[in-house]
């Protein structure tokens, strides 16, 4: 079975981040991929697989099929076929639905459905397994865009009496990936009244999957059941709550979450500052016009609140993330120095915490005879991890810096940093309005 399929032969490359595998099978992986593209014909595939199979451990073979299946390579088949032979080979689930959802990329569904027939042989006698199965596949499939190839399965999977906790939480995530909501949330409320006690994880899955069809009083009442069941809303769940109103720009709402987590005391992170203030499109605007940007926070939301009502929104969210302990968190203060560090942090967001931090530092050193630490820096980085190369928050923090007169240059050593004396940043700072 599937041995037709080694025939192809298509020119892939490997990608430069491969997902997380020993360093060995990685490049085992890199080094078959190389030959099997350079093979001629499907007779010398099949024959680099059958000794590449035959000469590797165990943990070498299947770490290079997982390799190629992270990059839906079509020498995953070939490679699939030769490990099932091995005396060593474990059906997996996982593995098999990866395998059935290239098989139906590459237009082989009759070599597709006999493997899912095997597999369903394999597992008939268990209903808990097979439910597994269908739901991984359904999440493979769905993952690579076969919705309707998903829905098939679904159908197959909806005739099963799910059992444990693992088989429900599978349903969950694979209703979610189709965008069925609803059908999700009946397997949540199943699951609970089964007694499985689903996690956090499968409660932010269902909210978030109404939130991409923006579905809101959903998504709160998903959050309502949460609490229900005994769990607590976390800076997770809250986060992933924001994303949905964020990426409808549903301000209103956003707003009224962030007070609703520093209500129920739920911790800000700086994925809720990135969140929140990409969302405000008249604050990314005023960062594109950097020689009319506000320099304080004061001047920030009394431009906000007089430029349009219907900014007030975009106000309240400022007011409510300069009160969170995000910036307790993202600085350093010692009697030798003060520190900011803006590593994750979108251009928008370095510019709220830095007009923070600038504040912070007057109301902390900011009286006559306070003793002000030896350095002061600012840690944006480089851009390195970024497409262009180019770090947009140290260009940002670079132009507000010289707009406020500020003491601080980048640093020879390190082109990520600014930093500057400490007294004279005490000097500057005190003459600051």
């Amino acid at each position: 079975m599937l041995a037709s399929l080694s025939s192809a032969k298509p020119q892939l490359t490997a990608p430069r981040c491969a997902v997380s595998r020993p360093g060995g099978s990685v490049k085992s992986a890199r080094r078959l991929l190389s030959s099997l593209n350079a093979a001629p014909n499907g007779a010398a595939t099949e024959a680099l697989v059958k000794k590449f199979v035959a000469g590797s451990s165990k943990s070498t073979s299947l770490g290079a099929l997982s390799f190629l299946l992270s990059i839906s390579s079509p020498f995953a088949i070939p490679v699939y076929t030769r490990i099932s032979k091995t005396n060593w080979f474990r059906w997996n689930p996982k593995t098999t639905a990866s395998i059935v959802t290239l098989l139906e990329l590459q237009n082989e569904s009759m070599e597709a459905e006999i493997l899912v027939a095997d597999s369903i042989s394999r597992l008939s006698k268990s209903s808990k397994d097979l439910a597994v199965f269908y739901s991984n596949l359904i999440e493979s499939l769905s993952n690579h865009g076969l919705t309707q190839k998903a829905n098939e399965v679904y159908t197959n999977l909806q005739s099963i009496t799910l059992s444990g906790r693992r088989s429900f939480e599978l349903a969950i995530k694979s209703l979610c990936l189709m965008g069925k909501p609803t059908e999700a949330e009946l397997k949540l409320k199943e699951m609970i009244l089964l007694g499985y006690h689903p996690s956090r994880f499968e409660f932010a899955l269902v909210a978030q999957s109404y939130g991409k069809l923006g579905y809101f009083p959903e998504i709160e009442q998903v959050m309502g059941l949460m609490e229900e069941s005994g769990l607590e809303i976390d800076t997770v769940c809250a986060n992933v709550v924001l994303s949905c109103y964020a990426d409808h720009e549903e301000l209103t709402y956003l707003a009224s979450w962030l007070q609703r987590m520093r209500e129920l005391g739920i911790s800000f992170s700086l994925r809720t500052y990135n969140t929140s203030l990409n969302s405000c499109r008249n604050i990314l605007q005023m960062i594109n016009e950097i020689e009319s940007l506000p320099l304080s926070l004061t001047v920030l939301i009394e431009k906000i609140q007089n430029d349009c009502a219907t900014n007030q929104n975009e106000a309240l969210i400022v007011k409510e993330l300069i009160n969170s302990s995000v910036l307790t968190e993202t600085a350093h203060w010692s009697e030798s120095e003060v520190k900011l560090d803006l590593h994750g942090f979108r251009a928008v967001s370095a510019y709220v915490i830095l007009l923070q931090w600038i504040e912070e530092m007057r109301s902390r050193f900011g009286m006559e005879g306070t003793v002000f630490p030896g350095e002061v820096s600012v840690v944006c980085g480089i851009g390195k991890h970024s497409v262009s190369g180019k770090s947009t928050v140290r260009s940002l923090v670079s132009k507000i810096l010289s707009r406020m007169d500020a003491p601080l240059r980048l640093d020879r050593k390190n082109m990520g940093r600014f930093v500057g004396k400490g007294k004279a940043v005490k000097d500057w700072i005190s003459q600051l309005s």
